[in-house]
């Protein structure tokens, strides 16, 4: 039951980041903004982000995260509605700054949540699944926010969003619960408690720790992808491509059906290798960095790909794989993070690989600006960089994950607690 409230979480969280892409077209017509203010109203989503989720994986660890979830999704649902009256470049900047502070630690404190109910060998599949959500929750929300847009204007997808948010608010407090995996006053959780787990470690020595850098830096080469494929693959697919607004909006699903895909399937490959007795390193570092490495290769060949329906097939692929190293490398992040620490491990690592999302919706605005009446050779300047990226993060995650290894001097380092 807490597994499936956190899936719908995260399923609207997804959406709502969605929902200014779906409707960019139109919000750009109606108040003349250029390519470039859009790129920066869709980075502007991640300007408190990293900071936020800083900020509340501490807090996380301090406060229960049935408190904290609430307050979050509260604010960031009450955060759409200045954009359904008489919006404009300010205030639909303010409005995303504000949504993405509220948005930026969910993720992570979900994930921490998720973990107080699942130890670590049977982690694999409920990460993968919450993981999984964001893409669900845009597969779902695609083609009917944009019917919704097309037929009742594009106010009206935003006050969905908006209600939506408040109704989980409201079944969260009523039903949301912190697991007992982990905890010292709850017998089920003892057989939980790992070696880790009985130290204090600075925070700073497993943030440096080149496990949590592999984790940290090819999640943030694939958020890059994310947030692209977020902000701007509708207005690519109908600008650039020369697709109907009915028909981007089944297209851009595409992407996020492949990523909860591979997502299911690592997630039980991870697992059932786990359970045979094969290192995490190997079932999620390495697994996870090849799929991202494929992911980015596919980007690459895109981009040189006459359009038609090969093209959308790797457009999926491309855009699509590059998630899968999320639910690993979250996973990893708590294998290596004492219990009592594992909210700021998971916040900072939330942290770092979304200013990804700063800077890339905002690069692309400046490239798609430039290319003028051209715009396509602006989106595959764009693709091709985003195609490098992360390529280059798949290969650090494959060399730098090892936690088995981190995990003895993390334990070296540490103050004893039990």
């Amino acid at each position: 039951m807490i597994t499936a409230l956190l899936m719908a979480l995260m399923m609207i969280n997804f959406a709502d980041k969605a929902v200014l892409g779906l409707a960019a077209t139109n919000i750009r017509a109606e108040f003349g903004i250029s390519a470039e203010q859009y790129g920066t109203i869709a980075s502007a989503f991640f300007l408190l982000f990293s900071i936020s989720a800083l900020v509340v994986g501490h807090l996380a660890d301090r406060f229960s995260t049935r408190k904290v979830l609430f307050a979050l999704s509260l604010v960031w649902s009450l955060s759409m509605l200045p954009v359904i009256g008489s919006a404009g470049f300010v205030v639909i900047l303010a409005s995303r700054i504000v949504l993405g502070a509220a948005e930026g630690p969910a993720f992570g404190v979900a994930q921490h949540a998720l973990h107080k109910w699942f130890v670590d060998t049977e982690r694999g599949v409920p990460t993968a699944l919450l993981t999984i959500a964001t893409s669900v929750g845009i597969i779902l929300a695609a083609p009917g926010l944009s019917w919704m847009i097309i037929h009742h204007g594009w106010r009206s997808a935003f006050i969905l969003m908006t209600v939506l948010g408040l109704v989980w608010s409201a079944l969260w407090f009523l039903i949301g619960r912190d697991g007992p995996v982990g905890d010292r006053k709850d017998g089920r959780g003892q057989h939980a408690i790992r070696e880790i787990d009985g130290v204090h470690v600075p925070l700073w020595r497993i943030l440096v720790s080149r496990t949590w850098l592999g984790c940290a830096l090819s999640s943030f080469a694939a958020y890059w992808s994310v947030a692209l494929l977020i902000s701007w693959l509708p207005p690519f697919l109908t600008d650039g491509l020369g697709y109907s607004k009915a028909t981007t909006g089944t297209l851009t699903t595409l992407p996020w059906i492949v990523s909860s895909t591979i997502l299911l399937i690592q997630g039980l490959v991870t697992q059932r290798l786990m359970r045979k007795g094969v290192s995490s390193r190997w079932a999620r570092g390495v697994l996870g960095g090849a799929v991202v490495v494929a992911s980015g290769v596919c980007t690459l060949a895109f981009v040189h790909t006459p359009d038609g329906a090969f093209k959308i097939v790797l457009i999926a692929l491309g855009l699509g794989l590059s998630g899968a190293i999320f639910a690993g490398a979250t996973t990893v992040c708590g294998e290596i993070a004492p219990v009592g620490q594992r909210g700021a491990v998971l916040g900072a690592f939330v942290a770092v690989y979304s200013l990804a999302g700063v800077i890339a919706p905002y690069v692309a605005g400046i490239f798609v600006g430039q290319a003028g009446s051209v715009p396509l050779s602006g989106y595959n300047t764009v693709f091709t960089i985003t195609g490098f990226l992360v390529v280059t993060g798949g290969v650090l995650a494959m060399v730098l994950i090892h936690p088995e290894r981190d995990v003895l001097g993390l334990v070296a380092a540490g103050t004893r607690t039990r």
